[in-house]
């Protein structure tokens, strides 16, 4: 593949950009570690470690003169929010190395793998240990919180029974992250936190709207119309990571904005189709990943006209 640094036209350098996402993703890592306990800091720091590492023995023998830039650390950042929250050591070193080992170092071209590497690495330890990985259960109201129940009596009883309607039970935990079971992914329990982390990057422009906002009306759309329990398929599982984040990785997107609206259309439309009549346990990274094996042809199909075009942050 050709030479493709997003770099090269962003408005802030690429340390910093990492740098960030680090630091906005950071209170996701803290609040998953309150539900579940210390071994998710062993797992976000095992996979963040693997990923550091292996991304130096690239650079070692590639020889490249590029300073590092953390993006290693971020990829191991997400691909840890990714996992079980009970996932064994193992998983995050084996999918550490094979996200920055053979995504990155064979799909790398001038440095930046135009696959995602996180959900190459993601869907390379799905396929080896499907059995880790939970299935997604419809929402009931076995396992609410204290928090849940009181807040949602008080809302139903002060807000929604005016306008006649009743907040079911347990949507308060799931938008809080509380009352995950163990086999949940590690992102589930950060799940406030993690828009809070959204509203921070976008407005610091880091990522462009068109991503998140065409995958989501795609994603939604077709859902309502299906009859789907729209809360529950937002806010479960690793959506919003993909949605936020994941889409829109600059080295792995379209980079016209024509490119980038066709591509989160294809992607929260193929979310949906996985979601309703898959059989994986969450197959909205297998959709962002097909989706960018089409990232070579929608950017020879979109050209930009001119600079303006570029929506790379």
């Amino acid at each position: 593949m050709g030479f493709r640094l997003p770099q090269t036209f962003d408005r802030v350098t690429t340390l910093r950009f990492h740098l960030s996402f680090l630091l906005a993703l950071s209170p996701v890592v803290i609040l998953s570690a309150v539900n579940h306990g210390w071994p998710i800091l062993v797992t976000v720091a095992l996979s963040m470690a693997s990923a550091w590492a292996c991304d130096e023995l690239l650079r070692r023998v590639r020889r490249s003169p590029e300073a590092p830039d953390w993006g290693a650390l971020l990829w191991g950042l997400l691909l840890a929010l990714m996992l079980p929250a009970q996932a064994p050591f193992y998983f995050p070193v084996i999918g550490s190395a094979f996200a920055i080992l053979v995504v990155k170092g064979v799909f790398g071209g001038g440095g930046t793998p135009w696959i995602n590497p996180v959900l190459a690495g993601w869907a390379f330890l799905q396929a080896g240990w499907p059995s880790a990985f939970p299935a997604m259960e419809p929402l009931t109201g076995d396992h609410r919180t204290a928090f849940d129940l009181q807040a949602t009596d008080w809302l139903n009883a002060n807000v929604f029974s005016w306008v006649s309607v009743q907040l079911p039970g347990g949507y308060l935990d799931l938008f809080v992250g509380l009352g995950h079971p163990g086999t949940a992914l590690i992102v589930e329990s950060g799940t406030l936190a993690l828009l809070a982390a959204t509203v921070y990057l976008l407005a610091k422009g880091y990522f462009p709207w068109e991503v998140p906002t065409f995958f989501f009306l795609t994603f939604c759309i077709p859902l309502v119309f299906a009859g789907g329990n729209l809360l529950h398929q937002v806010f479960s599982g690793a959506l919003l990571l993909n949605l936020f984040f994941l889409a829109s990785d600059p080295s792995s997107r379209p980079l016209s904005r024509g490119g980038l609206i066709l591509f989160a259309s294809g992607a929260g439309l193929f979310s949906f189709l996985v979601r309703t009549w898959g059989v994986s346990s969450d197959g909205v990274g297998y959709a962002v990943l097909l989706m960018n094996l089409f990232v070579p042809w929608i950017d020879r199909r979109f050209r930009r006209k001119s600079l303006n075009d570029f929506r790379l942050a």
